[in-house]
């Protein structure tokens, strides 16, 4: 007896119903059949041994090549792919009800990547007021966090990763992005499994939870806790770059010992990403105890006053129309090489004299005396705060 669409309700609302819907694709068939999720890779066979055997071990390349397949798609991805064994090329129609049986796994994997797109925009939602500080009592983190079965109890610290910021786009940098994303998600997930995490437009949020003794034995076990973290996080980002071809950045800010002061280490890991990303650390990963001074320049790029500061004071170089960017971008080789012009010269591929009289040239623009001390800090100040700026503009 031929059964209907209905008859497969019970079934897709089931959480482990996959198996029983193979098992009733086949008796619908009359044939052998195999589902292959391709994501996975896991495969659920209903057939003869040797066909079991061949859809286990056989290539999928192969297993194409041989039998009837059909690929399944749902929201234009392509799901899985569901083999009959049924070699390809022999004459004759194709099984019955084939259409419909495809209809009922486009139904069961519709319903659970919805499923799945709730669940994670439920779980953004709570990670980002977390971090903006947009929740005000324990008792509401406690209770939100219950719902994805996270035990937000202890401290906490934030870990923030993101790419290079480039100007290129397109489909092929977008799936090499999500998967350097997936690649250190996966990594920091496996080895701090209780983390709370997010993903934001630009970015990877993990909220970690570390729970450490009042007083004896504290720093003892932060320290190894960040040792932990830093080998887990470089060897990550490491691969992320060799496989996808991208770098990423990752930063984490000072311990708290409240979840709901989640947004004060958020914050700080926040603003030591713009440092990596600005180029004055030559680290990807860092945490913002150890950054020393430069912090200061990350909280002050933060604010509206010192970026006006930045403009007034670059602006005659920046109105130049022969090469302002240019003539700022050799001040700070310079600075970078402790005010070594030899060095410096090197760096830029520029012939010693040709240095000299580009630096003698930005003199005059900025009317600059070498005696006026204050000027000529305010000018190393606003070059910092101008290299974290223009490298995090689109942060």
């Amino acid at each position: 007896m031929k059964r209907s669409l209905s008859d497969f309700v019970p079934l897709l609302l089931k959480d482990e119903g996959l198996p029983e819907i193979i098992d009733e694709i086949r008796a619908e068939l009359s044939s052998g059949v195999a589902w292959r999720e391709l994501d996975t890779g896991n495969v659920l066979c209903r057939g003869n041994p040797a066909f079991e055997e061949r859809m286990l071990s056989f290539p999928l390349r192969e297993i194409v090549r041989i039998y009837v397949s059909h690929e399944v798609e749902v929201s234009g991805n392509a799901i899985g792919l569901l083999v009959l064994d049924l070699p390809k090329g022999l004459p004759g129609p194709l099984p019955e009800r084939l259409e419909d049986c495809l209809s009922v796994l486009r139904l069961f994997y519709g319903q659970r990547l919805a499923e799945r797109r709730l669940k994670t925009r439920y779980r953004n939602e709570f990670v980002q007021d977390l971090i903006y500080g947009r929740i005000y009592h324990e008792e509401e983190i406690r209770n939100r966090a219950r719902t994805f079965h996270w035990k937000l109890d202890g401290g906490i610290v934030c870990l923030v990763i993101s790419p290079e910021l480039t100007e290129t786009t397109g489909a092929v940098l977008d799936e090499a992005l999500l998967s350097g994303f997936n690649l250190i998600q996966s990594r920091a997930l496996a080895f701090f499994p209780k983390s709370v995490y997010a993903r934001l437009p630009d970015s990877l949020v993990v909220v970690l939870t570390l729970a450490l003794p009042e007083e004896r034995g504290r720093e003892t076990r932060l320290r190894d806790f960040r040792a932990a973290l830093r080998e887990v996080m470089e060897n990550a980002l490491h691969d992320a770059r060799d496989r996808c071809g991208i770098r990423f950045f990752a930063s984490v800010g000072s311990w708290r010992e409240k979840p709901i002061l989640a947004h004060q280490s958020y914050q700080e890991a926040r603003q030591a990403l713009m440092i990596l990303r600005g180029g004055m650390s030559r680290q990807d990963f860092v945490f913002w105890e150890q950054l020393g001074g430069t912090r200061m320049i990350a909280m002050l790029a933060d604010m509206e006053p010192a970026r006006e500061f930045c403009r007034q004071t670059l602006a005659p170089l920046l109105r130049e129309s022969r090469g302002g960017e240019e003539l700022i971008h050799t001040l700070l080789c310079v600075e970078e090489c402790g005010g070594d012009l030899r060095q410096a010269a090197k760096s830029l591929s520029l012939h010693y004299n040709t240095l000299r009289y580009r630096l003698r040239r930005i003199q005059e623009i900025l009317d600059l005396s070498p005696h006026d001390g204050e000027r000529r800090f305010n000018l190393s100040l606003a070059l910092r705060l101008h290299r974290v700026l223009s490298k995090n503009r689109t942060a």
